[in-house]
């Protein structure tokens, strides 16, 4: 008999010990389905001129105004006469995004540009293929982005500029212009974001000595201070042959004057103030269109032809809450959660 109750005892232990396991087993695989995205690898949709992997929340419409003013110091005559460039507007945009979902957006913008074409609106779409992880095991967050932009500018009498439209479709055809972008970031530390852009933009007219399109890489940065401020800066050069536009490789740094292009170098400092996204900027770029200031930008930092800008972001939730939780609040996006105390740097999806 005390045999029958050892084995009992034994296959209840056993038993036990089974059910503990599964239950472990359960636990582990709920846990697992739960992932942990970074969150904010940049503040706004837009780096400075070009495009961030941050996406316009589901449901909001996020609105920007930008400004760019005229060179700082590129006649020592005009520099004190003209405010450092305060006199003078190279360009204007106001853009509106609204977020379809949150890895979808679409947008409209209007800029008043810089190059060759002015006038430029643009229609745009957004997407998200991949966020990152905290753990890293999705190293990575990839965007896609690409417009299309038309110029309304007025019809020149001179046949061999590029703003001559002729009549008919032809000289419709001649004010559009596309970009493609691919966006590639790493959210690196709590503080430090890079991304890289690959980018392709199609101009269906171009002066004799260019090329229809164009290829470019970027790269962009953004260094916190605290949840409220942080270095910005972003640096575009074109991968094209020098006999393309005139375009000569590395010409800011072989120090090359009048070289007719340089790549578009931007540094900047941005704030959060309740709600705002406020970008205070300089740039050699005169557009802020990526199809104006990538084609088209002769502007060289080291001759004084560089310029304060500035861009302001609001978003407006038309939804008022999403995924059960108030998104428009007063303050940083990143302030701690009032239940939690901590601050948002991930999202947790299940």
């Amino acid at each position: 008999m005390k045999y029958f109750f050892s084995s009992l005892l034994l296959i209840s232990v056993l038993y036990s010990s089974a059910q503990m396991d599964l239950l472990d087993s359960m636990m582990t695989t709920n846990t697992k389905k739960e992932k942990e995205y970074v969150a904010y690898t940049f503040k706004m949709t837009r780096v400075i001129n070009g495009q961030s992997v941050e996406m316009t929340k589901k449901g909001a419409l996020d609105f920007q105004v930008s400004h760019r003013f005229g060179d700082a110091f590129a006649t020592k005559a005009n520099n004190i006469h003209n405010l450092f460039g305060f006199d003078q507007a190279s360009d204007i945009g106001i853009t509106f995004d609204y977020g379809i979902t949150d890895d979808l957006s679409v947008g409209t913008g209007r800029m008043k540009a810089a190059g060759l074409m002015t006038e430029l609106w643009n229609v745009n779409a957004k997407y998200r293929v991949l966020k990152q992880t905290t753990d890293f095991k999705i190293p990575v967050t990839v965007v896609v982005f690409g417009n299309a932009t038309i110029s309304s500018e007025l019809n020149s009498t001179d046949p061999s500029t590029v703003n001559y439209f002729p009549k008919g479709y032809a000289g419709f055809s001649h004010r559009l212009s596309y970009l493609l972008q691919g966006m590639i970031a790493t959210k690196a530390t709590t503080w430090l974001s890079v991304q890289l852009e690959p980018t392709f933009v199609w101009r269906n007219m171009v002066p004799s000595n260019d090329k229809n399109g164009l290829f470019a890489l970027g790269i962009s940065a953004r260094a916190k201070f605290n949840k409220r401020m942080g270095i910005i800066f972003e640096y575009y050069i074109p991968c094209q042959a020098a006999s393309a536009g005139g375009r000569q490789p590395f010409a800011m740094v072989r120090g090359l004057k009048s070289a007719g292009y340089y790549p578009a170098l931007n540094v900047g400092v941005e704030f959060e103030t309740g709600g705002h996204v406020f970008h205070v900027n300089l740039s050699n770029t005169a557009g802020i269109s990526e199809n104006d200031f990538l084609p088209y930008n002769n502007h060289n930092w080291a001759q004084g032809q560089f310029r304060l800008g500035f861009s302001i972001s609001r978003s407006f939730p038309l939804d008022k809450k999403h995924n059960g939780e108030k998104y428009w609040k007063k303050g940083s996006v990143e302030d701690p959660d009032a239940k939690t105390k901590k601050a948002p740097d991930v999202q947790i999806i299940k």
